[in-house]
């Protein structure tokens, strides 16, 4: 850990995506908290909504980007659009238009930009640190993370309730740039191809073409397209088990406080303890349907402190198979393919989320949280159990083919 910290461009790329996400925890919980006190679980619903028909559709566009120019300028751009974007959403807010639909619109511009720069820094990250220190970087990226996700909803929570969604916004902006300003201090690191780059449908039929060569990717893609219905429905209840309980804002910040906490230390045990090769599939299955009984415990009749012991425990588990999943993708697939390859496993993990909040927000309304919750981890526990019983889904390691032929410096340059 600490010989990647010593990695100087990638530790000014770890701080600045830190505060960057910062900011997004702070914008996000006070944006949640406005719409689902002001409008309800079916409004709120419509946020998420939002954000995922305007990130969708670019996806695979900003990962054919990645995978053309230097990822440091295509995340750099990325962050001072967004800082444009929310700087135009507060004057309009101060101008007196309707906070709701300001709302919205700046989750849908948001997720448009967050197209460019997900896929970006991810493949940023391999390119500045070596792959046998891809373990403990992936680790660091995931810590740096969860940390920001830990203040920011306790920062947020707080900075809503006190003086509203305005200062949420102002933090954001201020955010992304100084992220923007962290990033143009890095190097930009060329894209290796011997090729040149064909049209649109040529990129991404390529990085199709090797995602169907990888059982483990594809398996990964498709499970998760179901996982996140329920995933999506459970997090329209949090506000609501909140409320149910006679608490608020802060409690909410607290909530997601918690778990970012608990992702910290699963990120730093994935480090400290690099799950070998051969069994992280294994393990990333099990550790998957463990999330989901944690999740099932959120909307249970019990103290809220008894509550925030299983968000902590979901956290812990997702921050260690986050660190498994972010250092195979990294060093298993090539490296003037990870930009298309990231936004192709963006798009199966979120394409069904657009509807899936609204979905979880009406069922919430028509029946209750816990029946919700209930149905939502039933999908999500039954579908990922094909991954953990399926030997090639679970076997996380780069496939050889003739196509895509494993060289010996195929994940690194």
């Amino acid at each position: 850990m600490k010989e990647v910290w010593g990695i100087s461009e990638f530790r000014r790329l770890l701080i600045g995506n830190g505060v960057n996400m910062l900011g997004s925890a702070i914008f996000i919980i006070g944006m949640s908290w406005t719409v689902a006190q002001i409008a309800g679980p079916k409004v709120y619903a419509l946020i998420w909504t939002a954000y995922f028909v305007g990130h969708l559709p670019l996806l695979l566009y900003g990962g054919m980007v990645v995978d053309r120019m230097p990822r440091r300028t295509v995340a750099l751009v990325a962050d001072l659009a967004q800082a444009v974007l929310i700087s135009l959403v507060i004057i309009a807010i101060m101008a007196g238009f309707d906070v709701i639909k300001t709302l919205l619109f700046a989750a849908f511009l948001t997720g448009g930009a967050g197209a460019f720069s997900i896929p970006a820094i991810g493949a940023l990250v391999p390119d500045l640190v070596e792959e046998e220190l891809l373990p403990q970087a992936n680790a660091m990226r995931g810590i740096a993370m969860t940390a920001a996700w830990m203040l920011g909803p306790l920062i947020g929570g707080f900075a809503v309730d006190t003086w509203g969604i305005e200062v949420c916004l102002v933090i954001d902006v201020l955010t992304f740039i100084f992220s923007g300003v962290v990033l143009w201090t890095i190097s930009e690191v060329p894209i290796n191809r011997e090729e040149e780059p064909g049209d649109f449908r040529e990129e991404v039929l390529e990085a199709w073409e090797f995602t169907k060569t990888q059982p483990w990717l594809l398996a990964g893609i498709m499970i998760f397209m179901v996982w996140h219905i329920g995933d999506s429905a459970i997090e329209i209840g949090i506000p609501f088990i909140i409320e149910d309980k006679g608490l608020g804002a802060k409690e909410f910040g607290i909530f997601g406080a918690i778990g970012a906490g608990g992702a910290m230390i699963g990120s730093l045990l994935g480090g400290l303890r690099p799950v070998p090769k051969e069994i992280r599939g294994t393990v990333f299955y099990v550790l998957i349907g463990g999330i989901g009984w944690c999740m099932l415990m959120w909307a249970m009749p019990i103290p809220f402190w008894l509550i925030l012991a299983f968000v902590m425990l979901e956290g812990i588990l997702g921050g260690s198979l986050g660190v498994i999943w972010r250092t195979t993708m990294s060093d298993s697939v090539d490296q003037h393919l990870r930009g298309r390859v990231n936004s192709l496993d963006a798009i199966g993990s979120l394409i069904f989320i657009p509807l899936a909040p609204i979905m979880g927000g009406w069922l919430i309304v028509e029946t209750n949280v816990l029946t919700t919750f209930a149905i939502a981890v039933g999908f999500m526990v039954l579908t990922t159990t094909i991954g953990l019983i399926v030997p090639s889904f679970r076997r996380f390691e780069r496939v050889h083919s003739d196509k895509f032929p494993i060289l010996d410096s195929t994940t690194s340059d």
